[in-house]
Formats: structure tokens, sequence, C-alpha cells
């Protein structure tokens, strides 16, 4: 056999081996599954307060005077709510002008309590946290308070449960000369908000 051809040969024995190689990746055999309609759906938080507003209407008021009253909140959503946070915004009407930077919202203290009970008195029943009686600035300037961990009930308030918060608010005697406030008067909103547990495994 000549030199070309031999040559020819060779080419031709490479070029098969090549595509046997090439095609043995085509030969294996498969098969295929799925794993359908998975899906994310997000729950939702929310809360609802009754009575929904009006809970003080207090007509007048003097100083030294205490005031009790209770409210319910319910987790209207589908996630437990963690934390119950609470903060006051209001508005301050100075009848005659005359307070200068000292308006009423200073001598109104707030107070959580652990009941409603009137058998029992009132400085036994007042929560023992150190933010408990601040006044309406003092609770307007410092923001939310994690209200849900003042020893209430509340740990965690699954979806469709309820707590139910105890509030005092006392119109505090200084021991001075108070004349100044005669027929102020506050509009107070209370503001909650609830938040959720940690994330978890699912």
């Amino acid at each position: 056999m000549s030199l070309k051809k031999q040559f020819a040969v060779t080419l031709a024995s490479v070029g098969l081996g090549a595509a046997l190689i090439g095609g043995g990746t085509f030969a294996w055999f498969n098969a295929t599954s799925e794993i359908k309609d998975n899906t994310f759906a997000a729950g939702k938080m929310e809360i609802g307060a009754t009575p929904a507003e009006s809970v003080f209407q207090v007509e007048n008021m003097k100083p030294g005077d205490w005031f009790e009253r209770t409210f319910d909140i319910t987790n209207t959503g589908t996630i437990d709510i963690n934390q119950l946070l609470m903060s006051v915004d209001y508005s301050v009407a100075d009848k005659n002008g005359d307070n200068g930077s000292d308006d009423l919202d200073n001598h109104l203290k707030v107070y959580w309590l652990s009941s409603a009970d009137p058998n029992i008195p009132i400085s036994e029943r007042v929560i023992v946290h150190p933010l408990n009686g601040q006044s309406l600035k003092e609770l307007k300037d410092g923001g939310q308070l994690d209200i849900g961990s003042w020893a209430t009930k509340l740990l965690t308030l699954p979806p469709e449960t309820t707590d139910r918060i105890y509030l005092g608010i006392e119109f505090a005697d200084d021991g001075n000369d108070q004349n100044r406030f005669q027929e102020d008067s506050v509009n107070l909103t209370l503001k909650l908000e609830g938040k959720q547990t940690a994330g978890e495994p699912k």
C-alpha cells in the first residue's frame, strides 16, 4: 500500500473513533419528572382596637383626678403578633394662652394597670416598669413603647385572639398653683402597632 493510501486509511480511522466517542454521549437512557404548583403566599398583619375611638371622654377634671379605661386589642390578621407597640399623638388647646412652655400634657400621667378590679388599690395594680407613669409629653417624645411586655397577658397574640389593656391617666397635682390649666384640653390619639414573631422554618 502506498504512503498516500496508508495516510488516508489512518485519517478515516481517527475520524471514525472521534465519531464513536462523540456519539457515545447520546447513547444513555434518561427520564424526567417535575414538581409543580409550588406557591409562596405572604400572611397579613392586622390588629383592631375595641372601642376604636373615644376611650377617654373626660370633662370638668381637676388636679388629683384619676381616670381608668379598658380596651381590647384583637389580632384580625393571619400571623402571630410578637410585639404590641403604642405611641401617642395629641394636640393641646391652651384656652387663655398663658401656659408658656408648661402645657397640660406635662401634667397628665399615663399608667398601665394589671386589672380593672376596683377592690384592689390602684397602687397595687400599676405595672412595675421604669417607663410607667410618664407624662403624655414624655411618651410622645419617647416614641413607641412595647406595652405587650409589661406583665400583661400578651406573650404572643395568635390570629383571632384578644388581649385586654387596662389604662389609667392621672391629672397630677404637683402641689403648686395650676389655675392656668382651667378650661384647657388635650385631644389624644393612641397609636397601636403589632409586629410579627421571628421567621421560622416552614
